[in-house]
């Protein structure tokens, strides 16, 4: 049972039931909220009316008194009168300033010492003497039977009618406000669903484009929604793009080695059938020399799908310093140079070899700079070559110059072509060499021209941006 557990996938999550709780929830405490505010708002106004009729009672009460004259304490059924109510609780005193309790309930209202107004009714909020919290309004009269003497009229009564009435009057609204909720709540469920519903013509697209790689993204993809169907769109953008190389180098190695294996299987079939030795060896020379120009195709091949591949794919832009770094690259490739008879050069513009930052990828630019060397070493053999930088205020130039045969001007367009090869190029060549060098210079944002050299051959300039020299 607990293998069975723990091999279980995961439960996704649900976008439906987060939104409903998103919704639902805040939707019910809302309504909560307002049912406490209604009937606080209800109390308000009960308060409000009763206030009114306890004026009205403590105001009847003061006539009573001056009506009544020298008969107080109140005749029996006007106290009954008085003290009526639905629930039983009202109370009265009237209390004079010199004489001190002339009438009251059974139940005396606990004295209050702030100054009042006279003839004005005052409300204050009280406590009964066993703690039951009532309303008293109070009252300052003068005295009927003595010129200098002031009454002070006061009644009370409970809060629990006033509480009563708030809630049967929120009784009344409450089937009202429960089918206003469900009907809230109805149309948020109903929303959820429809939105969710807006998502199907993406998940179709996205469905459609595995066949062939469209993008999902359209006018009727809700807004909220874009961000992601653009992020899968570039996804499958670069999807499309990398198997597109992968058909391309498929296709390049096809046609760049067909002719090598072709030629392997009939200098193989030759070293077979023949008796001589000599005829042998020069079959195996032959086919020592195609195995080498297949192999220099594949590498070359595999170059330029690296220099092609997305952006993503390739290693960052690092500063690199030019002054030192493009000495050394050139060290490395003197035994070339001599192999093929080359006199080959640097030039820097800088007296003191000042530094010369760039952003680059030095594994590429490495690339770059082996392709332009093979190539001059190929069409100038014998001759020299010269490689120079020069410092510009926003860029480098990185120039190469051989001294070789150069090529026709009608023709340096299209070099960087793929395959393409000029009349007079070496049967060794692949015709992929300048491509690599256009694709990463691409990489790079380094323009990249052709033209005749003042040696007499080629000429091949590479702007490189200009970059900070890095903080420690």
């Amino acid at each position: 049972m607990a293998a069975e557990t723990a091999g279980a996938a995961p439960a996704h999550p649900s976008l439906r039931r987060r939104l409903l709780a998103f919704l639902l929830i805040p939707t019910l405490l809302l309504m909560l909220v307002v049912s406490a505010l209604f009937y606080l708002l209800m109390l308000k106004y009960s308060n409000h009316v009763h206030d009114m009729d306890l004026k009205e009672d403590t105001l009847g009460l003061a006539k009573a008194v001056n009506d009544a004259g020298a008969s107080l304490p109140l005749p029996l059924q006007a106290r009954r009168l008085l003290e009526y109510s639905s629930d039983g609780r009202v109370f009265f005193e009237v209390r004079s300033r010199d004489h001190g309790v002339i009438s009251n309930s059974a139940q005396p209202i606990p004295a209050h010492t702030a100054p009042a107004t006279l003839g004005r009714v005052a409300l204050r909020d009280e406590r009964m003497a066993d703690g039951t919290p009532v309303r008293v309004a109070s009252l300052i009269v003068p005295s009927a039977w003595e010129a200098n003497d002031r009454l002070t009229i006061s009644v009370a009564e409970t809060l629990n009618d006033r509480h009563r009435r708030a809630r049967e009057i929120l009784m009344l609204m409450l089937p009202t406000e429960l089918l206003l909720t469900c009907s809230l709540l109805a149309l948020v469920w109903h929303g959820v669903r429809v939105g969710l519903r807006l998502l199907q013509p993406a998940v179709r697209r996205l469905d459609d484009s595995q066949r062939d790689l469209s993008p999902v993204s359209g006018p009727d993809i809700p807004i909220e929604v874009l961000p992601l169907t653009q992020a899968i769109d570039g996804l499958l953008g670069r999807l499309k793009q990398l198997m597109a190389l992968q058909e391309r180098f498929v296709a390049d190695a096809a046609h760049q080695l067909r002719t090598p294996l072709a030629g392997l299987s009939m200098h193989v079939q030759r070293a077979q059938a023949s008796t001589r030795p000599q005829d042998t060896a020069q079959a195996l020379q032959h086919i020592r020399q195609l195995t080498d120009r297949a192999i220099r195709s594949s590498t070359q091949l595999l170059a330029l799908t690296r220099a092609q591949a997305p952006r993503e794919n390739i290693r960052p832009l690092l500063p690199l310093d030019l002054a030192v770094w493009l000495p050394q690259a050139l060290a490395e490739r003197i035994p070339d140079a001599l192999q093929a008879g080359v006199d080959l050069g640097y030039d820097d513009d800088s007296a003191d070899g000042g530094p010369a930052w760039v952003a680059a990828d030095a594994w590429s630019l490495r690339e770059l700079l082996d392709n332009l060397l093979d190539n001059a070493f190929k069409h100038a053999a014998g001759s020299m070559v010269t490689v120079s930088l020069r410092r510009q205020p926003r860029h480098l130039q990185l120039a190469l110059d051989d001294a070789g045969a150069g090529v026709d001007e009608t023709l340096l367009p299209r070099l960087g072509e793929r395959f393409f090869r000029t009349p007079d190029a070496p049967e060794c060549g692949t015709g992929l060499g300048l491509a690599i060098v256009a694709s990463i210079a691409a990489r790079h944002h380094a323009p990249l021209r052709y033209r005749r050299s003042a040696l007499g051959g080629l000429r091949v300039e590479l702007e490189l941006p200009a970059s900070a020299a890095p903080t420690a």
